[in-house]
């Protein structure tokens, strides 16, 4: 990139707001820099073994195409730290309907490749406190083929620290 290209980016991104971009502004940027997210893995136990909630992901989603993720979001300049956490919100309410579920565990950090670039993920379970018909559970030792790849280590540390929490 020339100076004066450089010069016009920097002026263009200048007069974006800090917090929600532009979706191809983020994807361009995305795969320049480490983006962070939060990532739940919703888990519950049905008949001794550990259940998991997947959501598949929209057909013309440009990235992941019908796969199934776990419930996660990107962490925003904007999130704060009031009474709820900005990204912990956008979760609970957008992803997960409103689903009654435990407050979130920490699992642990991990950096990953993902099809939109490098990630840095903040990864806790929480428990779903009840039925959930309107979400389809999988068994949590036999994940789907059709899952996000990335997002299985996510699930496996998660199931991992969950069955720990719960002498499982």
């Amino acid at each position: 990139m020339e100076k004066n290209e450089e010069k016009e980016l920097v002026k263009l991104l200048s007069k974006l707001d800090p917090g929600f971009l532009p979706y191809e502004v983020f994807k361009s940027v995305a795969r320049l820099v480490v983006t962070p997210i939060i990532e739940f893995v919703p888990l519950r136990v049905r008949d001794g073994r550990v259940e998991v909630l997947l959501i598949r992901r929209s057909k013309h989603d440009d990235i992941w195409p019908g796969e199934l993720h776990t419930p996660g979001t990107v962490v925003r300049s904007t999130d704060n730290y009031g009474e709820m956490h900005g990204a912990y919100k956008r979760i609970i309410v957008e992803e997960l309907k409103g689903l009654e579920i435990s407050n979130p565990h920490y699992v642990g950090s991990l950096f990953h490749e993902g099809k939109r670039g490098a990630e840095q993920a903040q990864i806790f379970w929480v428990e779903v406190k009840e039925d959930g018909d309107k979400f389809k559970f999988y068994n949590a030792d036999r994940l789907p083929a059709d899952m996000m790849q990335q997002q299985k280590k996510f699930v496996a540390q998660a199931v991992k620290s969950y069955k720990e929490f719960k002498g499982l």
